[in-house]
């Protein structure tokens, strides 16, 4: 009776490990379905929830692509008591060049117990694409601001350099969803950068016409966490970024998708805001 009891109890243990386990199935069509499991251990349900979305999209572009792929989403790591929406900006961040991420469905979310520890576990499909070609490995950005942490009301000061001829996009992300086109704006249109000249927003012309980047936490915020968004091109382009997001999401993703690999680079800087 003891070793039936055993038997039973290690089997029990083994399907409850099992289930805990990623799963992602293939739907054809470079859709997937991927059931993820989070402990809730030193962050909230809703954290767990982000982190499980996160595991999930990078799973579908790792099977999608069949090589593993390191996301820039490593680097958003803020806490927040605001509840900073950090799945908005995975899926901003995120636009690894051997996968992206078109299409997103929670199927369900749960949460669970397995040997007194709590889970949040989401069911997601995903639908992935990619762009086409080769990164061209000539073809970088250096850039950095002026600082990463910044009082409330604080300049922004943004340096770009990049090693060939390009068209710079720079976006900023806000928390609460919103996306703008710093650059080009409406005092420099122009927005073609020569290779190893060094691109200053604002720039002399700009201080001389009062022009600043300040930063500013949004209503009812104390702290709070945004991202520059660099895209540089080899050839002109043009998206319509407004200030709904999932409009701003979509947009960016079916433009990114349609231009080469060997014809665009990317970089992200977060920042901080404290009051």
């Amino acid at each position: 009776m003891c070793k039936l009891v055993l038997i039973v109890f290690l089997i029990f243990t083994c399907c409850s490990l099992f289930s805990l386990q990623p799963q992602i199935s293939d739907l054809g069509n470079a859709c997937y379905q991927v059931t993820i499991a989070i402990p809730i251990e030193n962050i909230t349900p809703e954290q767990a929830k982000e982190m499980a979305i996160q595991r999930a999209c990078q799973m579908a572009i790792e099977q999608f692509s069949g090589i593993e792929v390191t996301g820039r989403t490593s680097l958003i790591q803020a806490e927040s008591n605001n509840e900073i929406t950090m799945d908005h900006f995975s899926k901003l961040t995120n636009q690894i060049s051997n996968g992206i991420i078109l299409e997103k469905e929670i199927i369900e979310e749960t949460n669970i117990t397995e040997n007194n520890l709590f889970y949040k576990q989401v069911t997601i499909k995903l639908k992935v694409s990619k762009q086409k070609g080769k990164a061209d490995p000539f073809f970088s950005l250096s850039a950095n601001l002026n600082k990463s942490y910044f009082q409330n009301g604080e300049e922004l000061i943004l340096n770009v350099t990049p090693t060939k001829d390009c068209y710079l996009t720079i976006l900023n992300i806000m928390s609460d969803e919103n996306v703008a086109t710093v650059f080009p704006n409406q005092y420099r249109k122009g927005n073609l950068v020569k290779a190893n000249e060094l691109f200053e927003l604002p720039n002399e012309n700009d201080k001389k016409l009062g022009i600043k980047f300040k930063v500013h936490l949004l209503q009812d915020k104390t702290e709070d966490t945004e991202i520059i968004k660099i895209i540089a091109t080899k050839e002109p382009v043009s998206i319509n970024i407004n200030s709904d997001f999932t409009t701003a999401f979509e947009a960016l993703q079916n433009w990114l998708i349609t231009i080469p690999r060997d014809q665009i680079v990317e970089v992200d800087l977060q920042y901080f805001i404290v009051k």
